[in-house]
């Protein structure tokens, strides 16, 4: 197949799947990286495709498709036959790094429901992250996992799949039947049952991901003045296209004027933190999917930040689970204690930080909601109508 022909083929491929958000580009070429596992006769090969899509802008965006190859035939879509993949690692085939022993005899299949990336199950023991708009370096979620290995609370790492330098899928445990944090919580408020044993624990966990990350990686600290900047330049922005978050303005700025002149400590952290992101399984919680906001860079997706912003990102959860539940106050204080008092703050004390960094989050909340769930925009506006008043 001719290169013009394979770039053709894999821009189909890829417009039909859910995960690929090049659409409004254009298909540039395909760059093919080495063999995982050259074909044979009896047996086809596996090789990565990327796919380059190009924008009138003038920025590209790379996707994967791993690529099934007959020694004589087109190449598919290696994710609808995934066996191989969980073969390879095995077999510690080039690019595949096996840091577990691999259990035998478990059965391929794709989950139907991804979005941004293709998982793929193997039995109940394992599961298969393909990553699919790929940025060049070692993905975040394979880093952090890799640190976080052993401590009971991310799901544990089998191995990962990495092609000069830049991780292309990851391999873990696959959870026994794993409830969502956020859908859990609702339920509990919709039945007004208390969430504070939960909340507990998934502070305590959180506490535990901060501290070994911290010991691993590394801690330092920035003034607070520059995380300060950064919360007035974000709430300047959405205030001058949203209405609806400009009479709080002054009191957020209150907020923030609290942290600009304190030291932050900074360290590696989640970046995405709320309830969707953590799975009840086994009677514990397990957090997942450490890749950061979606739709920040690499860079600022791994730059260190202050564990309270995943404390915030939490705490504004709870506030979407009690709306969305029709809980009342008191349902929201006995979370938002427990899980503080899980993580390991007072929740009596007055925390500076964690205010100006929730009522950061709020404010993005106001734009999100504003433009995509109109009817709920009331939970962030709520919260931001409790700030103190000016004297």
């Amino acid at each position: 197949m001719s290169g013009g022909d394979l770039t053709q083929t894999l821009w189909d491929l890829a417009i039909s799947q859910r995960w690929f958000s090049g659409r409004s580009g254009r298909p540039l070429r395909v760059d093919l990286g080495d063999w995982a596992a050259e074909p044979t006769p009896s047996t086809p090969g596996l090789r990565p495709g990327f796919l380059v899509v190009g924008f009138d802008d003038g920025h590209e965006e790379t996707y994967l498709i791993p690529l099934l190859w007959p020694l004589d035939g087109d190449p598919s879509d290696a994710t609808d036959d995934a066996g191989i993949l969980l073969d390879l690692l095995r077999a510690d085939a080039p690019g595949f790094e096996r840091l577990a022993e691999i259990p035998d005899d478990l059965p391929a299949r794709r989950f139907t429901g991804e979005q941004s990336n293709t998982s793929i199950f193997y039995g109940e023991a394992l599961l298969a992250k393909v990553f699919r708009r790929i940025e060049p370096g070692s993905n975040i979620d394979v880093e952090l996992h890799r640190e976080l290995r052993g401590s009971a609370v991310v799901a544990e790492l089998y191995g990962s799949w990495n092609v000069d330098g830049t991780d292309l899928a990851v391999f873990l445990e696959a959870l026994h039947e794993p409830t969502d944090g956020y859908d859990l919580a609702c339920r509990f408020a919709s039945e007004g049952r208390d969430f504070s044993e939960h909340a507990t624990a998934l502070g305590s966990a959180l506490g535990t991901v901060h501290r070994i990350l911290a010991e691993k990686l590394g801690t330092g600290s920035v003034p607070g003045a520059d995380i300060a900047a950064g919360f007035r330049s974000r709430l300047e922005t959405v205030a001058s296209e949203f209405a609806e978050l400009r009479p709080f303005v002054p009191a957020a700025e209150r907020v923030f004027d609290e942290v600009a002149d304190a030291q932050v400590e900074v360290q590696r952290v989640h970046g995405d933190c709320h309830l969707g992101q953590v799975l009840l399984t086994g009677g514990h919680w397990i957090y997942v999917d450490f890749e950061g906001e979606p739709l920040k860079s690499l860079e600022e997706r791994r730059r260190p930040d202050s564990p309270l912003r995943d404390v915030a990102g939490m705490l504004r959860s709870f506030g979407y689970a009690r709306a969305a539940g029709d809980a009342d106050d008191d349902w929201l204080t006995a979370c938002r204690r427990a899980f503080l008092t899980g993580y390991g703050l007072d929740p009596d004390r007055t925390e500076p930080l964690l205010a100006g960094y929730e009522t950061d989050k709020a404010g993005y909340e106001v734009a999100y909601e504003a433009r995509y769930r109109p009817h709920l925009i009331r939970v962030p506006l709520d919260f931001l109508s409790t700030l103190p008043e000016g004297a």
